[in-house]
């Protein structure tokens, strides 16, 4: 099989790819609309309990946990609606958000936050094991709320990678050809391939370097690049 072939297969991957991506952004999106329309001036953490409907609306399918994580607000505390599961009865995530608690969670150190934070910009933080809400490698996309034109949080939903593999092996087998989809970094979402498995790395400095690219491009030893649209940290790589 030449290249030529295999791109088409490979891009069209990489479309399916960008499609659930765009859609599990666009619920984070809706929760951050209906979470800038509450933070007035004098917003308090408690006031976020009014976004819960949506935010356990937003779960099934896909999404096994979404919800918003704020800044400080006028009581000192962060605001946070994370909830988990579907169903009658989901879950509700306890993270110890106090510097001084023994529990603290840093979400300062976390990428699912810093990133939105420090560029404005949706991201997707992942694959990584899921440690706090279900052991298993997720996605997490978030976007950054905004008050006052300054950063105040993240919207965001999780997805479980093998859910996400689930609905991508059908595309997978389609390109024919050893296949991976990874994000900008070389991390390995999912495989079609006992040598491609979730959470190993691409570790060929010029493939990481083609991934931080982000174009479409054919690269040495048969390796095709197709990354996702938009600036989503996702690609497909393929090989002959």
């Amino acid at each position: 099989m030449t290249t030529r072939t295999e791109a088409p297969a490979g891009s069209a991957l990489a479309d399916h790819l960008t499609t659930l991506a765009e859609e599990t952004l666009g619920q984070a999106d809706r929760l951050r609309r209906r979470v800038e329309s509450l933070l007035g001036p004098r917003a308090v953490s408690a006031d976020l309990a009014a976004v819960r409907p949506e935010v356990t609306a937003t779960l099934g399918g896909l999404i096994t946990g979404a919800g918003v994580i704020t800044t400080p607000l006028a009581d000192g505390l962060h605001g946070l609606e994370w909830w988990m599961g579907s169903g009658p009865a989901p879950t509700r995530l306890d993270l110890d958000l106090d510097p001084d608690g023994d529990d603290f969670s840093d979400i300062g150190r976390q990428q699912w936050f810093t990133v939105p934070r420090d560029t404005g910009r949706r991201h997707v933080t992942g694959p990584y094991v899921d440690y706090v809400c279900a052991e298993q490698y997720t996605l997490t996309f978030t976007v950054p709320i905004v008050r006052d034109g300054a950063f105040a949080g993240v919207a965001g939903a999780d997805v479980f990678v093998g859910d996400i593999e689930r609905i991508l092996r059908p595309a997978m087998r389609a390109v024919g050809a050893p296949v991976a989809v990874v994000n900008k970094q070389g991390r390995i979402v999912a495989g079609n391939t006992a040598h491609h498995i979730t959470g190993s790395l691409i570790r060929e400095p010029h493939i990481r370097a083609a991934l931080l690219a982000g174009v479409a491009q054919a690269l040495p030893e048969g390796v095709t690049l197709s990354p996702c649209g938009g600036d989503l940290p996702l690609a497909v790589l393929t090989w002959t």
